[in-house]
């Protein structure tokens, strides 16, 4: 680790550390001639004792040194005494992510436009000069103050570019094998994912969708629990549609991050410019929307956890509704930015009551117990004749509400007829008493 004061290559004087990462340190450093401020960005000294990663490193000053464009930080020199460096323009802002969280998501779809625009802008630069980026995400994206109160947006870290031609800028060797994977999981394209070396601009246009879904919604397009899970919702196309996580979003920015994150490269935007475009249009303009890709499904069941470690066998999408079908609760990946997401419309269903005929046998045989008394009482009176009448009716009558159970009405008229039968059947057993009791 450099200390301030410290001089490198006889040039460059440390002032301070301003950020470190995996691979480099960034320290702010005064030209000793000039007295200019530049950024300095040092392979760590542990890595560059491997000759490979201190000549991609040293690689990647040399693409991004050919990339002159207003959104792209410069590199204006390399240092090599007493560690290899890069020195690039300072920039007074900080990391796209840490812009989200500090400033929170943009509601307004223009202000969604002014953080993404620039990055299509540079990006699709370094493509017409034959560079794809394929490590683009949040923390290679540079914002800070602009003109005119504005925003300045750069991308940053062109560290495992792609020539489009497969040769270096300056060896017209390989950057890399096929079957190697480069770049950070949440944001890689599915081909990248596969290994192919059969990268293109469209790989990248796959990680700006991925970058656009994070402004616009504040989440990660692509989070789960573990890396092979990420890997398998990428390459199956399985996300959850921006649209159910904020719900007033803007449907240009929808379709556009649908078509963006397409599985199939050739569904995908096929050039910054036709991305750029078509998003502004749509936005904007009242421009029609992009149609949204076969592959590409929006998740709107809870994802499935695999539990099985990644291989080299190619990924098999689970099954998964087709975009737009109905569903249940949605499983939310965590909030980023602090946006509160919409909540799921929930469908409701009238449920009838459940029709239980033991309740209503049981509430009729209960009164049928009386009528039996009364009954017997004509028998023991001598009315034979009434007392049968009396327990076979009733009974038959009943039977006729249990099968009305069935629809729900024997309960109503079940209990009338126990009411009535009773009633009549004590005053009957009443009058009959009486009149025997007259005669003998």
């Amino acid at each position: 680790m450099l200390q301030p004061g410290q001089v490198i290559d006889q040039r460059y004087e440390v002032v301070r550390t301003v950020g470190r990462g995996a691979m480099a340190t960034v320290y702010e450093a005064r030209h000793s001639g000039l007295h200019s401020r530049h950024a300095l960005k040092v392979l760590n000294a542990e890595l560059a004792q491997d000759p490979d990663l201190r000549n991609r490193f040293l690689a990647e000053g040399r693409i991004q040194a050919q990339l002159q464009h207003p959104n792209i930080v410069a590199v204006t020199d390399i240092v090599t005494d007493p560690v290899p460096g890069l020195v690039m323009e300072l920039m007074d802002g900080i990391q796209l992510d840490d812009h989200l969280r500090a400033h929170g998501v943009p509601e307004d779809p223009a202000k969604v436009l002014q953080l993404f625009l620039p990055v299509l802008d540079a990006v699709g630069a370094a493509h017409a000069a034959g560079v794809v980026h394929r490590d683009l995400k949040p923390e290679n994206i540079l914002v800070g103050p602009g003109p005119k109160g504005g925003l300045l947006v750069k991308v940053a870290d062109f560290g495992i570019a792609k020539v489009l031609d497969q040769a270096d800028l300056s060896t017209g060797k390989r950057k890399t094998e096929a079957g190697i994977r480069m770049g950070t999981v949440l944001y890689m394209s599915p081909e990248q994912i596969r290994g192919s070396d059969e990268l293109d601009a469209r790989s990248d246009i796959f990680a700006l969708g991925a970058i656009l879904y994070e402004i616009a919604t504040g989440r990660i397009a692509f989070d789960a629990p573990s890396e092979y899970d990420t890997m398998s919702a990428i390459v199956s196309g399985q996300y959850e549609a921006p649209e159910r996580v904020v719900g007033a979003l803007h449907p240009g920015l929808g379709a556009c991050i649908r078509k963006a994150l397409a599985v199939d490269p050739g569904e995908r935007f096929p050039d910054c410019a036709t991305f750029r475009n078509t998003l502004e249009l749509s936005v904007t303009g009242g421009g029609p929307l992009p149609a949204p890709p076969t592959r590409s499904v929006a998740v709107t069941s809870p994802r499935q956890v695999a539990s099985q470690p990644p291989g080299p066998a190619t990924v098999t999408p689970p099954a998964q509704p087709q975009y737009g079908a109905p569903a249940g609760q949605v499983a939310h990946p965590p909030v980023r930015y602090g946006h509160q997401p919409a909540q799921p419309m929930q469908q409701r269903r009238y449920v009838a009551p459940r029709k239980d005929p033991s309740v209503a046998a049981l509430l009729e045989a209960l009164p049928g117990f009386f009528v039996h008394i009364f009954g017997i009482g004509h028998f023991y009176n001598g009315n034979v004749g009434k007392g049968l009448a009396l327990m076979f009716g009733y009974w038959g009558i009943q039977f006729v509400n249990l099968l009305l159970c069935l629809v729900f009405i024997g309960y109503l008229t079940g209990f009338i007829t126990w009411v009535l039968f009773i009633a009549l059947s004590a005053s009957s057993a009443s009058k009959d008493a009486r009149l025997i009791n007259t005669y003998s």
